[in-house]
Order: C-alpha cells, then structure tokens, then sequence
C-alpha cells in the first residue's frame, strides 16, 4: 500500500519571534490554514488513508503533536530523541512501515512546506507512487524554477526515461545552494528543478540502501526498531540515536544512488523559508497581516501580531513581527538574517529563543 511520511523536525529559526525553541516553525499557523503540519496532513488525507500517515518529530516536539489534532492514529507519531537529519528520521519511519507492510512504498515530505494547488500535489504524488511501485527507484519531484533562487537546492534533470510516461526524466545530478549567477545559468538552461524536498521510494529499497550508503546509521537503528514492541524500546532508540551522525537523505543517499527519476511538477510550492518567502506566497507586493494591526501608507509590508496591536506609518517592504515578549522588525529583504538574531537572541537572552 502506499505511505506517506510527514518529516517534522526542522526548527525554522529564521521565523524567530514565532517560532522558538519550544515551538518550531512547522507548528506555526503562518498561511492562515492552521498549523504547517495539519496543512501538510490534510493535504495527503485525499490520496493516502489516515492509517498509512506517519510523522517523525522530536521528543521536545511532543506537547505540539496530538494524534486527534493531526488525524493520525497515535501509533503512527514517531519520536526521534534527537534530530539527527532527514536520512534517520525517514529511517525510523520505514523501518515501522515495513514491519506492517512489506510491499510498502513511501512519500516522503517535509512539514513545512505551503502548496497552493493540493489537487495538482495529489496528481504529481499519484504519479510518483506508481513509477516507484513498478520500477523499484526513488522518484523525486523537481519544482519548475519561478526565478533564480539561491535558497533551494537543485535538480537536473537527464534524458527523458523510456516507459515512465510523459514528463519523467532520469536525474542527471543534485546541487546544493548555488550563487546567484549559477542559479540564473541554471534557470537559462531550462534543464533544472527546485528540489522540493519530497521523495517516492518502497520502503524495502530504502532501507536496502541506507545499509549500503549509511551502514552506521542503519545497524544503529535495525537493533533499536527491531525490539520496538517490547519493554525498553525508548532507551535503546536513545542509546541508537547517542553518537549518530547527522546526515541528510539528499547527501548520505541520493547523490550517491542511480537511476533517480524526477517528475517536474507545478503545484505553488513554497519551502516558506523566510518571512521574505511567506509574504511573497500570501500577497506578492500586497500588505499582508495577521491579527490586530494598522497600516497608513504602507506597501508592501508583513506584520503579524498575536497580541495587542501593531500601526505602522508610511513604510514599505518591511516585516514587523510581535509575538508574547519578542518584537523583530527589519526590512523583507534582509529576513534571511533573522537566523544570526535568532542565534544572538539564544547567546544573550536564552529564555527567549
């Protein structure tokens, strides 16, 4: 059957004063849709049945994950110890997976990531749980660039594969975050995608390839998994998780894995990484607010406030952000670096990051 996997442990400092220690960024009502991951749940709801919905998140997570609130059995929350990157959480998740169903195949996806066309998200999943179903290879779904962003990594895509249909390509190779002049040689060339983050693959094929790629990580978490019915099991995942590295499925497995095929696809996705890229999906050069908030003579602005109210006079491209005891404002385009103040916030004033 298919599965999916919602990947929950970011932290998303760059959306400090909203997202702080105790509450990461994927436990945020940013879009106005309720919290990303409900957002990212409900979206999978229509194609993959509640029972076959995973999330793995962190043990500090815990007080934001209810298994009624996200419509998931309870079973099916998965807690890392701690975050150790996206190649063991996927891990530990089919690891689970393929003890109830050997035939399984996953789709793995971020959390925090906004899509403005669900129904096309569900067509190009659709899609993509066929191909890894019948051809046995991790299938990628590459974003068709708007513009030559930096933020994102890159997939290029190779010849098109013969017997996937119209529209599936043999990725050629994975790129980190480029500069901007690589990002605009990549946008000419017509033969690059967004990484969207979100991956098909059958359960069994991955794990066969974290013990070749990661066999560290994979005998780790084959002892722990492997007794996870019976008493003990948290403290032997804790002893697992003590000393492992972190990797990223992307680093420690797909750039070393052939055969990946990518399916471009168009569905508004958005990774929401800064303000800057949440004002641009809600409102393009709009204001764009959320709670009690006055603007004079404003374009272009983002300002939230979850308590008292925020005015502001005669300004443009700016984010103003207040949330309980913690204000930021500085302009759009230089939200990027709300991650240094978020880290400055943690060296200064710790009970407030």
């Amino acid at each position: 059957m298919d599965h999916a996997v919602v990947l929950a442990g970011g932290s998303g400092t760059r959306f400090w004063p909203e997202s702080r220690m105790r509450r990461s960024k994927q436990f945020l009502n940013l879009t106005g849709e309720g919290p990303m991951i409900a957002e990212t749940v409900r979206r999978l709801l229509p194609l993959v049945p509640r029972e076959n919905i995973w999330v793995v998140a962190g043990e500090k997570d815990s007080p934001h994950l209810s298994a009624r609130g996200l419509g998931v059995p309870p079973g099916n929350i998965l807690l890392e110890p701690e975050g150790r990157n996206t190649a063991p959480a996927v891990a530990l998740a089919a690891a689970r997976i393929e003890r109830r169903d050997a035939d399984a195949v996953i789709a793995a996806t971020p959390a925090d990531h906004a899509v403005a066309d669900a129904a096309s998200f569900r067509s190009a999943l659709r899609k993509g749980f066929r191909l890894a179903r019948r051809t046995g290879r991790f299938v990628t779904l590459g974003i068709s660039p708007a513009h030559p962003a930096t933020g994102y990594g890159y997939i290029e895509r190779g010849a098109p594969f013969r017997g996937g249909g119209k529209g599936v390509y043999l990725v050629r190779r994975f790129t980190e975050k480029p500069d901007l002049r690589t990002a605009r040689r990549f946008l000419r060339s017509g033969r690059f995608y967004w990484n969207s983050g979100v991956f098909l693959v059958r359960a069994a094929t991955y794990r066969d390839r974290m013990a070749r790629f990661l066999p560290p990580v994979h005998r780790k978490l084959e002892r722990a998994v492997r007794d996870s019915g019976k008493k003990g099991f948290r403290d032997r995942l804790h002893r697992a998780y003590t000393g492992m590295p972190s990797v990223s499925v992307d680093y420690g497995i797909l750039e070393k894995e052939d055969g990946i095929l990518v399916i471009p696809s168009e569905f508004g996705w958005n990774d929401i990484g800064t303000w800057r890229s949440l004002h641009e999906f809600l409102g393009t050069e709009k204001n764009v607010t959320a709670g009690n908030v006055i603007l004079a003579d404003c374009r272009g602005a983002l300002v939230r406030s979850d308590r008292g109210v925020i005015a502001v006079i005669g300004m443009e491209d700016v984010v103003v952000v207040r949330n309980g005891d913690a204000v930021l404002v500085c302009p759009r385009h230089r939200s990027e670096e709300v991650k240094g103040i978020a880290e400055e916030v943690q060296r200064k004033f710790p009970g407030l990051a």
